[in-house]
């Protein structure tokens, strides 16, 4: 079972950062292999909320839709895939540090069963870790310039 992980921390409160990861409208933003995403929830998402997307992996597109399985404003979010061609579960967790936010991204996926190619499936993970790091290093630079 693959598995990523990454952090950063904010220079902003975790309310500040909690709201901004949330928003529908801020994914294709921050999140770099996001290409469309529409999710059920305005300002908070709940348990049992959806969203969906398409993202591009190793220049393959894939269309996928999770759903919220856990959240506690604005410490934690939690989603799992319900359609995807591989399944995936991805867990923020914002930690106050001072006055900034410690931001924990841990995601898993049972494999992505050769959807890329059997050789090509290491590759593909460390590919994504970089842009999990990429991600939240984006994060961190929109909300630090706000």
């Amino acid at each position: 079972m693959p598995e990523f992980h990454a952090k950063v921390t904010i220079d902003r409160p975790p309310e500040e950062v909690f709201a901004y990861m949330v928003n529908p409208q801020t994914q294709e933003i921050w999140q770099s292999g996001i290409q469309e995403f529409a999710a059920d929830w305005g300002d908070d998402p709940a348990v049992g909320d959806h969203s969906r997307g398409t993202v591009k992996v190793a220049g393959k597109k894939l269309r996928w839709e999770t759903e919220v399985t856990e959240v506690k404003r604005p410490e934690k979010v939690v989603f799992h895939t319900v359609e995807a061609p591989f399944s995936f579960e991805i867990t923020y967790s914002l930690t106050p540090v001072g006055d900034s936010t410690e931001v924990h991204y841990d995601g898993s996926t049972s494999a992505t069963g050769g959807f890329f190619g059997k050789l090509a499936d290491p590759l593909v993970a460390l590919m994504y870790q970089r842009e999990t790091n990429g991600n939240l290093a984006n994060l961190k630079t929109i909300l630090e310039a706000r």
